[in-house]
C-alpha cells in the first residue's frame, strides 16, 4: 500500500493530503480540544495548517510516502460518523534527520475508537512495504500516554525520555519511540525537536 492510492482499511479511508484538504485540516488543527496535551500547538491561522499539507506533499514527492487525509470508511460509519467524513491527518513524513516521523491529529469526537492505532499500523506497513532500511520514530509528550501506547502497538519502543523543547507545562517531558536503535545525528535531531 502506498499513500498515492486511496487505501481502504477496515474502518478508515486514507488518501494523500492535498491543498483541497486545507479547510478540513484547519478545522481539526484549530480546535482547542485537539490540543489538550499541548495547547500552544493549536493553529490560529490557515498558514499553519498549510504547512502540514505542504510537508505531506513534499515527503510524498521526495520519498514516495507522506501523511494522509483520514476519513471514515464505509465500515467505520455509525450514527455519529458518516462514511467520507474527514476526521484528521495521519501517517508518516520524512524528517530532516532522515527518519520517518509517525504522527496523527484526529478530531476529539473520534478519540477512543482505536482509529489512531489503525493509522499507525497502516503507516508502518506502508513504510515497510517500500523499504525497511529507514527508522520509524514517534515523538510523544509524557502527558499523552495514549499516544505512547499507540506507538508501542505499532511496533515501536521507547528509546529516549528527557526534557522537551515544546512549550509544554512544567513537569512534562518528551519521549522518543523507534522501531530500532538510534544514534548520532538522527537521535540528536529528534531530541532537539521533541
Amino acid at each position: 500500500m502506498t499513500n498515492l492510492d486511496l487505501a481502504q482499511e477496515a474502518r478508515l479511508a486514507f488518501s494523500p493530503l492535498t491543498p483541497d484538504d486545507l479547510e478540513s485540516v484547519f478545522g481539526v488543527y484549530s480546535d482547542p480540544d485537539t490540543w489538550q496535551h499541548l495547547p500552544v500547538g493549536r493553529h490560529n491561522t490557515r498558514e499553519q495548517s498549510r504547512r502540514i499539507v505542504d510537508d505531506a506533499i513534499k515527503s510524498r514527492r521526495e520519498h514516495d510516502i507522506g501523511q494522509w487525509a483520514v476519513r471514515v470508511g464505509d465500515q467505520g460509519s455509525d450514527d455519529s460518523l458518516r462514511a467520507g467524513t474527514f476526521i484528521g491527518t495521519g501517517g508518516v513524513n520524512m524528517t530532516p534527520a532522515l527518519v520517518w516521523n509517525l504522527g496523527y491529529r484526529l478530531s476529539p469526537t473520534t478519540w477512543g475508537r482505536g482509529f489512531a492505532t489503525e493509522i499507525a499500523l497502516a503507516a508502518v506497513a506502508a513504510v515497510r512495504a517500500k523499504s525497511d532500511s529507514v527508522a520509524i520514530t514517534a515523538r510523544v509528550l509524557s502527558n499523552n500516554p495514549a499516544s505512547a501506547q499507540v506507538a508501542v502497538r505499532a511496533g515501536l519502543r521507547k528509546v529516549w525520555a528527557g526534557p522537551t523543547m515544546a512549550a509544554a507545562a512544567a513537569g512534562i517531558t518528551g519521549e522518543i519511540f523507534s522501531d530500532r536503535d538510534l544514534g548520532g545525528d538522527a537521535l540528536r535531531w529528534l531530541i532537539e525537536n521533541v
